[in-house]
């Protein structure tokens, strides 16, 4: 689920349930910054006790920084890591816990979401610099000598990725780091820190919940122990309500900081223009970077407070039906379970609910209206009632039609409005005129319309035509900032002023929806980027130089190819083989989606139970953990919610399985192109004729834009990797890696630290000593302040020893008399198949923070409090029921 549509709905709909993070800031002293003291309380008038770092969220922007120019050499990124980290320690303060979860190897099922977005990313880049080529050749043919320049050295963001020796570097730099600031910093000493690297299998968020459900099911742990949790993925705020520990709040970055002026471009910053619109070259945009990173003030923070989405979940949920109890946590569980058909990591989501137009609301609306024939909630300690499901989404397939119907209209009233915008725009291109008094007459060169250039186009054409783009707004950064800050836009239109306030109002809002949607799309791509892989980056293929070298006149014919392409591309719909919105659309669907037809009801129904799998399956990856590595969801598509039928009759059970080995994972979602972060010996299997599983890496694929029109939105359709044959294939070059590869394919422990100040020290200490038996120590939850499990000698740790530092190049010293000790650490084992409660815990405090004029707007009735997607009239018409059984 993208993080800017669910995070923007949810804070539209609880406003309070998202406020900014006081942070206080060193202060500099006669030019010496003065450290804060992170001993005194905390700025933001509470204590925290544990805080938990998803760090591919932190390594990622830090890597490849999206405000910024990235750093120079991955030892200048491990700088980076280390400060970005620091800053978020010093911001919540913890007092007990730092647990830091890198992504390690992922489960099957989400394997499927990485393989598409690293081929997606590397077919992009190859039609790239293809582009750049042809162009090179058609300067040439005209007499324009100019030869590419040499490509930069460029990082490959897929080597974020377990088993990749950058990957083993960043641990190393990590164990460093957290010994240092044990060995000088007062808030570090008295945390115990453990380090979950990218060699103990699991994604790292999911490390963290298993961290808590197991300790929480223990005796020794505190019900009102305050969590927060660093992260960029939406699903966080999912799993951090299904943790039942209502103390928790989900920190993260103010991702709509940058465009809280309306309409500003959140890359240009300037007005009159989307991010996707923005006519800024890349090398301006270096420049404007690195001028504002000089000056910019930190960018801030905010809180998720779980317990008051808590509040408002249950005043917006609550029921009161004869022979229900109601339950507040189980309605928890089961509005979490319905967000998965609106999208999660995992599965496609049903093609009748999108969460721009109202899913979420419909669905618990739905969910309250059926509670009867329900007959309870679906969920129950991890478990799913397929038979109450089969309730809600009989009820979602009766609306399929009018949903559908209803987007068709939304869609079209949109696309009046974009005409209208862009015959405002047309006529604003052609009245103004470039000029800067004080530098260069850029004569009739008039500036680009504010259209988005690749609305309606394929892929493919968008990518193949960047270079050409790009050649087209190549300017100095000064003549760049002139053009966009010289000129004010007029003032509108007399039509558009004789326009009824009722038709103003409603085209305002439409420009207001289309203008979020483009900020979601980008950002969107940058938290695609962010999770796990490098979409595309914006590196240009010229340079300053050689763009003037190439003259006016090829300046000119490139902009009047790139506007006749724009202007044909404006006017194209996008293809939309299916068309939902007429008669007829469910053959259609399945025809094209799955090249089935209607009567091929067993395979349809094979599709549903596959997906009624994979509910199950992610509902348990949230509540009890991964019951199956090797699972996955075999299409490319979801069935129709109106093909769910006795779905209660399906024999679901997962296979027991193990996590594949790290560069079982790389040759399964690495292109052959990001060969270079897998060992030389599987090289041929991705790129020689005579391999086995030569068809696992396809150069060419389809991308089925699915009737929408952003990049992002395009289902990828690769083959899915058969993993007997992969690691049969991978079996027969095994013995050719070095004793290194084989130590990054091998699967480790996590590691705790604590320094000497701890009072767990002498006691851990113990581990080093001689012992009459080799077995684990359990740790005395009296001195860890309530953490359990089992510890064990760390191969890498010698006690009081020094630490050589891994960054010898800069002014981070070898640590001599190490004075903090680390140890492999384990959680606390269960017996197989022992249920995690889902309930609050005895002891547990909690205080209700909302009033009743807060909870007034606490409603699913209306589909979005500022009443803009005007698409979901209908679907409100549908569900007015339902204030039947509202308290």
């Amino acid at each position: 689920m993208g993080v800017p549509a669910f995070f923007r709905w949810l804070s539209d709909k609880f406003p309070k349930v998202v406020t900014t993070v006081i942070e206080e800031h060193p202060k500099t002293v006669n030019g010496v910054a003065l450290p804060v003291d992170t001993t005194k309380p905390n700025p933001n008038g509470e204590e925290y006790d544990n805080l938990y770092l998803d760090m591919n969220g932190i390594i990622h922007p830090c890597c490849h920084p999206e405000n910024k120019p990235a750093p120079a050499t991955e030892d200048d990124m491990m700088i980076a890591i280390f400060e970005y980290m620091d800053r978020i320690v010093d911001m919540v303060r913890p007092r007990k816990l730092l647990y830091m979860a890198i992504d390690g190897v992922a489960p099957r099922a989400k394997m499927n979401q990485q393989r598409s977005r690293r081929f997606r990313a590397s077919q992009l880049a190859q039609i790239e610099h293809e582009a750049a080529d042809r162009v090179a050749k058609e300067l040439a043919a005209i007499g324009q000598q100019h030869q590419l320049p040499e490509k930069k050295e460029h990082f490959d963001s897929n080597c974020i990725t377990p088993g990749t020796p950058f990957m083993a570097h960043l641990a190393t730099c990590l164990r460093y780091h957290i010994a240092a600031k044990q060995n000088s910093d007062p808030l570090w000493k008295n945390l115990k820190v453990i380090l979950s690297d990218a060699t103990v299998p699991g994604e790292g968020e999911h490390k963290v919940m298993e961290f808590i459900r197991v300790e929480r099911a223990r005796p020794e742990h505190n019900p009102n122990t305050k969590h927060v949790m660093y992260g960029l993925d939406a699903d966080l705020i999912m799993l951090a309500l299904g943790t039942h520990e209502p103390h928790f709040k989900v920190l993260r970055e103010d991702v709509f900081e940058d465009k809280r002026t309306k309409g500003a471009c959140f890359k240009c910053k300037q007005q009159g223009h989307a991010a996707h619109q923005c006519p800024v070259s890349p090398e301006a945009l270096e420049e404007m970077k690195k001028e504002e990173a000089k000056n910019a003030p930190p960018k801030p923070y905010v809180f998720l407070h779980v317990n008051v989405l808590r509040e408002y979940l249950e005043h917006a949920l609550k029921f009161n039906i004869p022979g229900i109890t109601w339950d507040l946590e189980r309605a928890i569980d089961d509005w979490v379970f319905m967000c998965f058909f609106v999208g999660n990591d995992f599965l496609p989501h049903l093609p009748s609910l999108e969460i721009r137009e109202g899913a979420i609301s419909t669905l618990s609306l739905l969910w309250k209206s059926t509670m009867p024939m329900m007959g309870g909630f679906m969920t129950n300690n991890g478990e799913v009632d397929l038979k109450r499901v089969q309730v809600l989404v009989t009820e979602l397939g009766k609306m399929e039609d009018t949903i559908f119907s209803e987007r068709k209209q939304t869609e079209e009233r949109r696309a009046q409005g974009a005409k209208r915008r862009r015959l405002e725009n047309d006529r604003r291109a052609r009245e103004t005129k470039m000029f800067n008094p004080n530098g260069p007459n850029f004569g009739d060169m008039t500036a680009a319309p504010v259209n988005n250039p690749s609305a309606g186009m394929s892929n493919v054409d968008i990518v193949a035509n960047r270079a050409q783009i790009r050649m087209a707004n190549i300017n100095a950064a000064a003549a760049l900032k002139a053009e966009l800050s010289g000129n004010p836009a007029p003032e509108p239109a007399a039509n558009e002023e004789m326009q009824s306030k009722g038709t103003k109002r409603k085209l305002e809002d439409d420009d207001e929806q289309e203008q979020e949607e483009e900020e979601d799309e980008e950002y969107q791509d940058y938290e695609n980027d962010v999770e796990d892989d490098e979409i595309m980056d914006s590196e240009n293929p010229f340079s300053q130089a050689e763009a003037e070298a190439q003259g006016k006149a090829i300046l000119k014919r490139v902009q009047d190819e790139k506007k006749e392409k724009e202007d044909a591309a404006r006017q194209r719909e996008p293809e939309d083989e299916v068309r939902l919105w007429e008669a007829g659309w469910k053959e259609r669907y399945y025809k094209t989606k799955f090249n089935l037809t209607l009567m091929d009801r067993d395979e349809i129904r094979h599709i549903v139970k596959s997906y009624c799998e994979g509910l199950i399956w992610v509902f348990k990856y949230y509540y009890v953990g991964c019951v199956s590595w090797s699972w996955y969801y075999p299409y490319h598509y979801a069935p129709m919610a109106s093909d769910f039928t006795n779905i209660d009759e399906f024999d679901i059970h997962f296979e027991k399985s193990a996590p594949l080995r790290p560069f079982e994972q790389l040759m399964g979602v690495l292109p052959a192109a990001s060969k270079s972060h897998i060992p030389k010996p599987f090289h041929n299997l991705m790129t020689e004729g005579d391999s086995p599983i030569i068809d696992f890496y396809p150069t060419e694929f389809e991308v089925d834009m699915d009737g929408k029109k952003w990049e992002w939105q395009g289902v990828v359709k690769l083959p899915f990797i058969d993993t007997a044959r992969l690691l049969e294939a991978m079996r027969t070059v095994y013995d050719q890696l070095d004793e290194e590869e084989v130590i990054r394919n091998s699967e480790g422990p996590s590691i705790l630290y604590v320094s000497e100040n701890h009072k767990a020290y002498n006691f851990i200490s113990t581990v080093y000593t001689k012992r009459s038996t080799n077995e684990k120590m359990t740790l005395d939850a009296r001195l860890t302040d309530g953490l359990t499990g089992e510890i064990d000698k760390d191969s890498e740790c010698i006690p009081r020893s020094t630490l050589r530092t891994p960054l010898p190049d800069f002014d981070l010293p070898d640590i001599a008399n190490d004075k903090s000790i680390s140890v492999t650490y384990s959680l606390p084992r269960f017996p197989e198949g022992f249920t995690f409660s889902t309930q609050l815990l005895k002891g547990l405090q909690l205080d209700n923070t909302l009033g009743y004029e807060d909870l007034q707007l606490a409603t699913f009735e209306k589909i979005d409090t500022r009443q803009r997607y005007q698409s979901n009239r209908g679907w409100t018409a549908q569900v007015n029921h339902m204030e039947d059984y509202r308290e």
